[in-house]
């Protein structure tokens, strides 16, 4: 019965809060407030007002994704949020990798991040390169050999990639599915 409960409320959950669009973002806002002091009569009135961050242009946000053309088939489904963006994202962008990665340094599956395959792929590449470059943490077991400083001779120092061996090739792009 409970797992019937669970279920029906998982359910309910999925359909109210759906994860079709999600945002992504370069940079934090500031979140800057503004104080203004004034008197009235014998007190003084402090006020604090929001003011907008100059960074908000640099915020990745699911409003600003260019519309597209209408599909050709309703069974076709629209790109996903990294694909239509266009982003060049390389195993340095630690902010942005770090958002599909979980607390325990596993990548997140497909269904919540809401990327396709190809974007899925390359996230999770970069996410190993990020994590043997020494970028982002590498949560591992205590006796594991994955951690690099526990390792031997040269493979405990970090890996460091060049800029124009990054893309993968073995990644095959979607209109290339047949053509091999």
């Amino acid at each position: 019965m409970a797992g019937l409960v669970r279920a029906g409320f998982s359910f309910a959950k999925n359909a109210i809060f759906s994860t079709s669009v999600r945002s992504i973002a370069t940079s934090n806002p500031l979140n800057l407030k503004e104080i203004r002091e004034r008197t009235e009569g014998s007190s003084i009135v402090i006020e604090a007002f929001n003011v907008p961050s100059p960074r908000t242009e640099l915020l990745v946000r699911a409003e600003k994704l260019p519309n597209h053309e209408p599909m050709v088939s309703p069974s076709e489904k629209p790109p996903c949020y990294m694909c239509a963006l266009g982003l060049d994202v390389k195993h340095t962008d630690v902010l942005i990798l770090s958002q599909f990665v979980r607390s325990d340094g596993c990548m997140l599956p497909r269904r919540i991040t809401g990327l396709c395959r190809r974007q899925q792929k390359k996230m999770s590449k970069l996410v190993t390169m990020a994590q043997k470059a020494g970028l982002m943490i590498n949560l591992t077991p205590e006796k594991c050999n994955k951690d690099p400083k526990k390792r031997r001779d040269h493979k405990k120092f970090n890996t460091y990639f060049d800029e124009k061996t990054i893309f993968m090739r073995k990644i095959p792009k979607p209109v290339d599915r047949f053509k091999r």
